[in-house]
């Protein structure tokens, strides 16, 4: 098997287990890549029709919905790769569909454009929080828990509409969650492995 780490993010005179204080390490679910074209259409189109002129769009490759951060060491009794392989030989949630079904601003700020999943699809997102939850659990990793709502960011701006938008539905399969490095004001995310949904 190939190192679950890649080089690019794991300084040599700090090892992986210190990337997590460096840059955000977190699981989040992208469309396929049979999905994404449909996913980009869709974000273009909503987003011409809420805010034309306002919107910066966000690259495609960036286009997902967060689930959690990766968990903390609490009892971890092995390196944080090793930790994570095992989490993922214990790993177990169904694939379910994704329903996105209104836009509204998010943040602190509000800038963030986002698009609001369905309830189902709420639900179904924290059922896979719980499930990566309790696999991280086994190895000595505590992750979080509670609910939140499910969104993927569409974009970026100023003066966006206020208060929740119903839009036309956009749904796609999820069969996998992956885990990522947010590589921070670089506009990038590296994957590191993929856990598959069954």
């Amino acid at each position: 098997m190939d190192d679950l780490f890649p080089a690019s993010l794991r300084p040599d005179a700090i090892g992986f287990d210190a990337l997590p204080h460096l840059a955000p390490v977190f699981f989040a679910i992208y469309p396929s890549a049979a999905d994404l074209p449909r996913v980009v259409t869709w974000q273009r189109r909503i987003c011409g029709q809420i805010a034309p002129s306002t919107i910066s769009l966000r690259p495609p490759g960036l286009l997902h919905v967060s689930v959690a951060l990766c968990g903390t060491p609490r009892r971890q009794r092995q390196s944080l790769p090793d930790a994570l392989r095992a989490a993922a030989a214990q790993f177990a949630c169904p694939a379910f569909e994704l329903r996105l079904e209104a836009t509204a601003g998010f943040g602190a700020d509000g800038r963030a454009f986002v698009a609001v999943a369905d309830a189902a699809g709420t639900r179904a997102v924290h059922g896979l929080r719980l499930a990566l939850a309790e696999a991280q659990q086994h190895v000595g990793l505590v992750a979080a828990r509670g609910m939140s709502e499910a969104h993927l960011t569409l974009g970026y701006g100023d003066a966006l509409p206020a208060g929740r938008q119903p839009v036309e539905p956009l749904g796609f399969r999820v069969e996998a969650v992956e885990l990522v490095a947010s590589q921070v004001g670089h506009s990038e995310h590296v994957h590191i492995d993929r856990w598959p949904l069954k």
